[in-house]
C-alpha cells in the first residue's frame, strides 16, 4: 500500500512542478485567474445538522483577512458556499454545479460523513480537490491510495471513540454504558472505535440504541430504552440537534446518569448551553475532547492565536457569535488551507495541491504550528501516514465552559 501510495504522491508532485515552471503567465487550471482562486464547499445552512453553520463563516473571515493583506501569492480567494441541508442529493447536484459550471481550483472543508461520501467518487474521477473534509469519519483519511484526491482534517472518529473507550476501562472499569449512535458511517465509525478502546471491557456496553437523523421525531424512544436498561453512564455519538435533545428527553425522564461522554463534533460550549437553556440538569461534568482554542474559555484569552481570532471575527464577521468555537474551527481550517495554498507558488495547480496536502508538517517543532489550535497540536501528514490531525485534550463541561483535563495525547499515531 506504502509504494502504491508513493507513486502517486510523486505524480501529483510531478503535474504540480510541470505547471510551476510552465512560464511566468497563468496556468489553465480551473478557478485560478490571474488575480484570484476560486474555493467552493457544501455546508448544511439548514435541515437537521444546520448547528454547523458557522463553520463557512469561520473560514470567510479568515480568507478575507488574508485578502486585506494582499491574498496568496498575489491572489485573492474567491470562497463561495452553498446550503445543502445535509442531504447527500443536494450535496451531488451542488457539487455538479460547482465543478462543471464554476470550475472551481477545490473544493474545501464540505461538511457531514454521508453528503462528502456521496461526492467523493465524482471528485475523484474528476481529480478535484475534496481537501479539509468537515467529517471525522476514518474513511476519508485511512483510504488514501484508493481516493487520493480526498483528505480530511480533524481528528478521525474511530480514534475518538477509542479515546472514549480507553478513558471508560481506566476510570470507570465498571460502568454499566448506554449509547445512542447515529445509525450511518459517522455513528458507526464512533461505535467501532468506542468497542476497540474497550477491548476486552466491551460486556459494559449494556444497550446501544441506533437512530435516523431523517427520523421526524427527536431519539425518545431510544432515551427511554437507554434509561430502562439500567445504564449508569450516557455516552452520545450523535450530531448537534439529537445530542441536545437527549440531553434534554434524559432529563424529562427523570434519568441521572453519573457519567455522560459527548463527541467533540456536537460537545461545544454553545451546543451544551442550548440543552441547559432547554431545561436538562444532566449537562455538567459531560466529557469530551478538544483539539483546537475555545473561544468561550476566558483561559485562552491572552493567547497570541485566541487576539489574532477576535480581531479577525471583528473586523471581518462581526455579527457571528465569536464565542462560538465552530467560527473558530472555520478560522483554524482556513488557515492550513492558505498555507498549502502558499506552498504553490504563482502558478498553482489541483495536483500541487493534493502533493502538498499528503506532506503537512505544521508543528510547534517547526515554529510554523496553527495559531488557533491546542498549543503543542501538529497538522501532520507524510507517507503512509494520512491523518492530518490525530492529537487532543479530554474536556470536561464545568459551570458552562470545558475546561481541560491533563496533558495533551495522540489518538492515532505519536505526540508530533
Amino acid at each position: 500500500m506504502r509504494k502504491t501510495f508513493l507513486l502517486i504522491v510523486a505524480a501529483l508532485a510531478v503535474t504540480a512542478v510541470v505547471g510551476a515552471t510552465a512560464g511566468a503567465r497563468p496556468t489553465a487550471t480551473p478557478g485560478v485567474t490571474a488575480k484570484s482562486i476560486l474555493l467552493e464547499g457544501t455546508y448544511p445552512l439548514s435541515g437537521p445538522a444546520s448547528g454547523y453553520a458557522p463553520i463557512p463563516v469561520g473560514m470567510g473571515a479568515y480568507f478575507s483577512y488574508v485578502n486585506a493583506k494582499g491574498g496568496v501569492n498575489g491572489r485573492k480567494i474567491n470562497w463561495h458556499y452553498e446550503d445543502d441541508g445535509y442531504n447527500p442529493a443536494n450535496t451531488v447536484q451542488i457539487t455538479h454545479k460547482f465543478v462543471e459550471q464554476d470550475h472551481a481550483f477545490a473544493l474545501v472543508g464540505g461538511l457531514g460523513t454521508e453528503p462528502q461520501l456521496a461526492v467523493r467518487q465524482y471528485l475523484n474521477d474528476n481529480k478535484v480537490p475534496q481537501l479539509f473534509v468537515a467529517t471525522g469519519a476514518t474513511t476519508f483519511d485511512r483510504d488514501y491510495v484508493q481516493y487520493p484526491w480526498t483528505i480530511g482534517w480533524q481528528p478521525d472518529y474511530e480514534a475518538e471513540g477509542s479515546i472514549y473507550g480507553k478513558y471508560v476501562v481506566a476510570n470507570m472499569p465498571n460502568a454499566k454504558i448506554g449509547i445512542l449512535y447515529q445509525n450511518d458511517s459517522y455513528g458507526n465509525d464512533y461505535l467501532r472505535g468506542f468497542k476497540a478502546g474497550l477491548r476486552s471491557h466491551q460486556s459494559q456496553i449494556i444497550t446501544a440504541q441506533p437512530y435516523d437523523l431523517s427520523a421526524t421525531t427527536p431519539p425518545a424512544v431510544q432515551m427511554a430504552k437507554i434509561k430502562a436498561s439500567g445504564a449508569d453512564t450516557l455516552v452520545l455519538f450523535a450530531t448537534p440537534t439529537p445530542t441536545i435533545q437527549a440531553y434534554v428527553i434524559g432529563t424529562k425522564l427523570g434519568y441521572k446518569p453519573a457519567n455522560v461522554i459527548t463527541n467533540s463534533v456536537s460537545a461545544t460550549d454553545a451546543f451544551l448551553t442550548i440543552a441547559e437553556k432547554s431545561g436538562s440538569d444532566i449537562v455538567e461534568g459531560s466529557l469530551s475532547v478538544e483539539y483546537t482554542l475555545d473561544p468561550a474559555n476566558p483561559i485562552y484569552n491572552k493567547l497570541a492565536g485566541m487576539k489574532l481570532y477576535r480581531s479577525i471575527m471583528a473586523k471581518y464577521a462581526p455579527k457571528a457569535n465569536a464565542n462560538d468555537g465552530l467560527n473558530l474551527y472555520g478560522v483554524a481550517k482556513a488557515w492550513n488551507v492558505v498555507q498549502l495554498l502558499t506552498k504553490l507558488g504563482k502558478n498553482p495547480t489541483r495536483a500541487g495541491l493534493m502533493a502538498a496536502a499528503r506532506k503537512m508538517t505544521f508543528s510547534p517543532g517547526k515554529k510554523n504550528a496553527n495559531p488557533f489550535l491546542l498549543q503543542g497540536v501538529s497538522t501532520f501528514t507524510k507517507g503512509s501516514f494520512q491523518y492530518p490531525i490525530t492529537q487532543v485534550k479530554l474536556v470536561k463541561y464545568v459551570n458552562h465552559v470545558f475546561q481541560p483535563q491533563g496533558k495533551l495525547f495522540a489518538g492515532r499515531g505519536a505526540l508530533r
